[in-house]
């Protein structure tokens, strides 16, 4: 289990079960087949390793879905099919784990059972939100010093790119994240289905518009500086 664990792809997704009682497992694996039935309809869905409890070793049942992208896999877990397949499993075999890592989405939190996982294109903009000022005062600031000037392109652009991955995981997206998160994870709000859907919308728009502003100002400050 371990190493298939170690061979996933950015696009699958490890679902943990607790002990399945063996009155169980013939109802549980049916169930999985249904699952699978549900998984074939989905475009860009590859296979399925369903890892069985070894005696003496781990008592868990470790299932691995395989997608050929991130947005693939996003379309499946977000789908009505798998909400509804999924519920009917946990009113027999009970509560679950599963952990993903899709694209961006180390820096935006994993998905669980609660939340979905931050849309790809939000992804992409909040990280240009991070990255930008970041590479811009990087290099800002290390031609003000003569830092690296003489150094040969390919060693200077390893360094610089060293040094913005290590500030946005550790630094800048974890505040990005959290100063974008009424946008990026919006709460669900209380009402009809409509109601529900328009407050996203709206909370989606002035998300997306207060990010750009952020941008041209960004860009603003970053070109009378480099003056």
């Amino acid at each position: 289990m371990t190493k298939q664990i170690e061979q996933l792809s950015n696009a699958s997704i490890v679902i943990e079960y607790d002990e399945i009682a063996s009155d169980k497992e013939a109802q549980f694996l049916q169930w999985q087949s249904e699952i699978q039935a549900g998984l074939n309809q989905f475009e860009g869905y590859l296979k399925t390793d369903v890892c069985r409890p070894i005696r003496g070793m781990q008592e868990k049942w470790y299932i691995v879905v395989h997608f050929d992208s991130p947005a693939h896999l996003g379309e499946w877990l977000d789908s009505d099919i798998r909400h509804h397949i999924i519920g009917k499993g946990k009113k027999k075999f009970g509560p679950y784990r599963y952990k993903i890592q899709a694209g961006f989405e180390g820096w935006f939190g994993q998905r669980n059972e609660t939340n979905a996982s931050v849309p790809a294109w939000k992804q992409n903009f909040a990280v240009l939100f991070g990255l930008y000022p970041t590479v811009m005062l990087e290099t800002l600031l290390f031609s003000h010093l003569g830092i690296m000037e003489s150094w040969p392109l390919a060693p200077k652009m390893f360094v610089n790119n060293l040094i913005s991955c290590s500030l946005l995981t550790w630094i800048v997206m974890p505040l990005t994240t959290a100063l974008l998160n009424f946008w990026l994870k919006p709460r669900q709000a209380s009402g009809e289905d409509a109601e529900r859907s328009r407050a996203l919308v709206r909370t989606d728009i002035i998300g997306t518009l207060l990010v750009f502003v952020a941008y041209g100002f960004a860009i603003a400050i970053f070109q009378s500086l480099a003056q």
